[in-house]
């Protein structure tokens, strides 16, 4: 498709986002408590159905924030458990889908510059991309690994890497297109770096919805587009447009 030449990349969030990881989340996520903590996973209301863990994810700021609410972390647990996550998530075989659509938009946006910022793994993600053949689109995967412990999403310190690696801060317009208000919060904490140093690059938050039963009327940030499913993030490209 014909893009607006001050577009100069999309980045993605990558749980949620991309692919429905919940499956496989959830149960890695049993796996490293029970590791890291010793006691059954059951016994916790997040672990105990699929809905329950979605629900959880939705309401914590981020994995860390998740580790202590739902199941009362210290952070050197927390730190534990975040080194065992490639680890288990390669022992894991919980097959994990991309949303309807997204690899033929990834492909129909073949000319613009993509990225990932996620809190998954970036060899995780990269290992998903390939097996789903839209590895070469993109130019920036930034997982936990990159970022410093303390500046995870909502902190804007992974998706500024992932757009001075894609753009070499040229001045221009950025989507960043996530499911979590952790996202949309990411977006604007960058927006306000990026105006501190005087750099004449946008960031466009995009809520990006792939189930009707979303509800961001309580979101403190709300994103400045709503996608809800991929086909609408080539609307909403002619839109900046």
């Amino acid at each position: 498709m014909d893009l607006n030449k001050n577009i100069h990349a999309a980045i993605w969030d990558y749980d949620g986002t991309l692919a429905d990881t919940r499956h496989k989340n959830l149960n890695v996520t049993k796996k490293i408590l029970e590791k890291v903590a010793g006691t059954n996973s059951n016994q916790f209301p997040a672990l105990q159905s699929l809905t329950n863990y979605s629900l959880a994810i939705k309401s914590a700021v981020n994995w860390k924030d998740l580790y202590e609410q739902e199941f009362n972390f210290t952070d050197e647990q927390i730190e534990i458990a975040g080194r065992l996550w490639t680890e288990y998530q390669y022992k894991d075989k919980t097959l994990v889908p991309f949303y309807e659509g997204i690899r033929e938009v990834i492909r129909e946006l073949g000319d613009l510059k993509h990225g990932i910022v996620s809190q998954n793994s970036r060899h995780i993600i990269t290992e998903q991309l390939k097996e789903n053949k839209i590895a070469d689109y993109f130019g920036s995967v930034i997982g936990y690994e990159e970022v410093e412990f303390a500046k995870q999403k909502p902190q804007p310190d992974g998706l500024l890497m992932c757009i001075e690696e894609l753009t070499k801060l040229s001045p221009g317009k950025i989507l960043y297109i996530g499911d979590h208000e952790t996202d949309t919060q990411c977006a604007f904490n960058a927006n306000k770096v990026l105006k501190d140093r005087n750099i004449n690059i946008e960031v466009l938050s995009v809520g990006i919805f792939h189930s009707d039963n979303v509800d961001d009327s309580d979101w403190t940030i709300k994103p400045k587009f709503k996608a809800n499913g991929a086909e609408d993030i080539l609307k909403i490209i002619n839109d900046v447009g």
